[in-house]
């Protein structure tokens, strides 16, 4: 045996106070409530391992006891060993360590012969999981592998808590108690005094499987401050940080005027690590029942996620507005999926379909007045060693859900695909840039249309010596477009070919000036762009498909072209000018803005700029955005050309800062040349009563229609162990067989059982 001198000691400095003898014997299920509480705080001792500078130096014997292939290193004040009889004997701080497992005790007696551990006195053991054991006496054997802890207590590795009579250690990872109590709730109040926990898990016997990660109860009950409300003749859940596992996920409870009461119970299966399963079934009153699943599965080279729901609950009206009787089949899908083909390559797919236009926001899945869609495929960095081309091909299709959507006039559109190429830079760090577009539109009945389109651009930028910027721009555009059913402004149907080709050219100059101080800057930016392209080429031969909402913007003052499709054009001379800048004091305090306006030397009604369709001057557009934390303030603006009235206004305002949190945001438009008029106010806000308890309240108000269109408030309190939500509200919303309704949520959340 080798020996060897130590010059340090090393003990368990935390304390651990053991029950009383009594209440360790009578530790029935009805006394279990007085253990846990006193033994649960003696578990939540810290595991700290430190030097004691003023303990003697003592002998360290290190030898490859209890496995020859993973040696223990043991410490202690006194040492001894009996040659005779294999014995060895430490008192005094006892410390034993081997691979990810250390024991500290007052006493230990190892027999190397019979390959056993008896130790006792303020016992703790770090496991290779993170757990910290506590036992007043542990006899093991099979190299710390099995054996007896007497008085169990352990601190999981997420700060929760279990106590027992009496625990077995089947094998490495398998530990069996009887007589046991779990809880991650606290059972101390502030003084440190023992308080019965908010909930705990009582049982006859419980298991700690660390290689199933899972801790399972038989004749288990949920007691809440000790007070038994729940049994269950077998339980179980997770162990801290342990990958998924399948069970009961945790219940929500509704109830709204138009499903009455609802309880939905997810069920969650996992198969494998890169595959599950949520079954969710609805219970509801008024409207039946409801089957809600969830599918999700990674692959090496991407993910599905597959959602849909299924009802035989008729709606109480059609989408005609008439009576609807007996039953038939409801329901909806949605399923994602996104796959890389290859570095270069991915493709993917975004699938939603509703059997009618009120059934998802009956049922609480979504809002959406519009379901898109989508296939696609997509590749990047693909023509030569650049990283400046991309082209992508998919495939749209879409669904209206507003009851007044005509499904033969909705158009599919199969394929839409393009690329874009752009060079390294050249002479003068000029670049060239090429953009292809191609598109296919059907529907049952009304206009279709193909489109093949190009463009060539040549940019060059230039920057003077005092810091002038100067870029020039030249391109020139083809659309070719072959089209059927089209009713032009006379009235008549065209069918054939058609197109143009639209050459532009613009010159921008920005010159910005920029002054910094100590812990401050100030920048001002003056802007012009001139664009020239030749007027009309909008012809009423070309439906418009992709541009239907114009919009004028601070957004895209400086833009060349502002469609966000390419149906539509803008054309002529026109000039932009504005002068934006930011100022910066300190890092949490700025301003920034932006205002400017537009001037056209012809008068284009097709994308609006003014209220007034014969100004050649737009409206003024502009923002202004103030932050000064916790405050921060937006504004944006279309101001009247003439006389500075408000065309458009855009309010957001907030404040954050614990304990409050207020958002608010206001949009008004005067007659708008495309969104008519509009006024709503929307607001969120929040407020931490302490350190559990919330309190939350949002709402929408159309304040042009004078009706408010939601209203929520809730409750929520949340500490270590428990999350309680509670929300009531009322949707004012009426559509078909939804009628305004009040809703109550409620929803409990327990740590480690969801």
């Amino acid at each position: 045996m080798h020996l060897m001198a130590h010059s340090t000691h090393t003990h368990l400095t935390a304390s651990s106070t053991a029950a009383p003898r009594a209440a360790r014997w009578l530790g029935t299920v009805l006394l279990l409530p007085l253990l846990s509480c006193v033994a649960m705080n003696d578990a939540h001792a810290g595991f700290k391992v430190q030097k004691d500078p003023n303990l003697p130096k003592s002998k360290l014997k290190e030898q490859p006891v209890f496995s020859k292939k993973v040696p223990v290193l043991m410490k202690s004040d006194a040492l001894e060993y009996d040659q005779n009889h294999d014995l060895v004997t430490a008192s005094g701080h006892v410390e034993i360590s081997q691979g990810d497992t250390v024991i500290l005790a007052d006493e230990l007696l190892y027999d190397q012969a019979k390959n056993t551990v008896n130790a006792k006195g303020n016992i703790s053991m770090l496991s290779p999981s993170g757990d910290v054991y506590f036992a007043d006496a542990l006899e093991f054997k099979d190299d710390l592998k099995s054996g007896v802890i007497h008085q169990f207590k352990a601190r999981l590795a997420d700060n929760s808590v279990m106590v027992a009579n009496a625990g077995h250690k089947v094998s490495e990872s398998v530990t069996r108690l009887f007589r046991a109590a779990y809880t991650p709730c606290k059972c101390h109040d502030e003084d440190g005094k023992p308080t019965s926990a908010l909930w705990s898990i009582k049982a006859r016997e419980a298991t700690i499987d660390n290689e199933a990660q899972e801790v399972s109860y038989e004749d288990a009950h949920l007691d809440v401050y000790d007070v038994p409300v729940i049994y269950s003749p077998y339980f179980a859940h997770s162990t801290p940080g342990a990958e998924n596992e399948s069970g009961l996920l945790t219940p929500s409870f509704l109830r709204t005027r138009n499903l009455g009461e609802v309880y939905k119970q997810p069920v969650y299966y996992t198969f494998a690590a890169d595959k599950d399963l949520t079954l969710s079934p609805i219970f509801t009153s008024k409207a039946g029942q409801v089957m809600e699943g969830e599918y999700r599965q990674k692959f090496d080279t991407g993910s599905i996620k597959l959602q849909g729901s299924l009802t035989n609950n008729a709606p109480n009206t059609t989408a005609a507005g008439q009576p609807s009787y007996g039953h038939q089949m409801r329901g909806n899908y949605d399923a994602k999926g996104d796959f890389a083909l290859s570095d270069t390559y991915d493709w993917g797919f975004n699938l939603k379909r509703a059997t009618d236009d009120t059934y998802l926001h009956l049922y609480n899945f979504s809002n959406d007045s519009l379901l898109t869609s989508r296939v696609y495929a997509e590749g990047f960095n693909f023509i030569g060693n650049g990283d400046r081309n991309y082209a992508s091909v998919e495939g749209l299709s879409f669904q209206g859900l507003t009851g007044k959507d005509n499904s033969k006039l909705i158009p599919v559109v199969a394929p839409l695909a393009s690329i874009t190429w752009q060079s390294e830079p050249g002479a003068y760090n000029s670049r060239l840039t090429f953009e292809g577009n191609t598109m296919s539109l059907y529907r049952l009945t009304g206009s279709e249309s193909r489109r093949i389109s190009g463009t060539a651009r040549w940019n060059l930028p230039y920057i003077t010596e005092d810091g002038q910027a100067i870029e020039f721009e030249a391109q020139m555009r083809t659309d070719i477009y072959s089209v059927s059913n089209v009713t032009r402004a006379n009235g008549k149907e065209f069918d054939g070919i058609t197109g143009r080709e639209v050459p532009q050219v613009s010159l921008t100059w920005h010159y910005p000036f920029i002054n910094r101080m100590q812990s401050s800057s100030l920048m001002l930016e003056p802007v012009v762009k001139f664009t020239a392209s030749p007027g009309g080429g909008n012809s009423d031969k070309i439906p418009n498909e992709d541009s239907l909402l114009p919009e004028f913007t601070d957004a895209n003052l400086f833009s060349t072209d502002r469609f966000a499709g390419m149906d539509r054009i803008e054309n002529g001379p026109r000039m932009s000018y504005g002068v934006r800048g930011q100022a910066q004091i300190e890092s949490t305090h700025y301003v920034d803005f932006l205002v400017g306006q537009e001037y056209r030397l012809n008068n284009d009604p097709t994308f609006p700029t003014s209220n007034d369709v014969n100004s050649h001057f737009s409206d003024y557009v502009g923002k202004l955005g103030l932050t000064y934390q916790p405050f921060n303030l937006g504004y944006r603006f279309r101001l009247d050309g003439n006389n500075f009235s408000a065309n458009r206004s855009e309010w957001d305002a907030g404040y954050n800062h614990y304990p409050f949190a207020v958002n608010a945001s206001y949009l008004s438009l005067r007659d708008d040349p495309v969104l008519a008029t509009r006024e709503v106010v929307n607001g969120n806000a929040s407020i931490n009563l302490n350190e559990q308890w919330s309190l939350t309240a949002s709402g929408s108000r159309d304040l042009n229609l004078d009706q408010t269109v939601t209203a929520y408030s809730g409750l929520v309190y949340k500490n270590e162990c428990l999350t309680l939500t509670t929300v009531v509200g009322k949707d004012y919303i009426s559509l078909l067989d939804i009628k305004p309704s009040v809703s109550f949520w409620f929803r409990v959340s327990l740590k480690n059982l969801e």
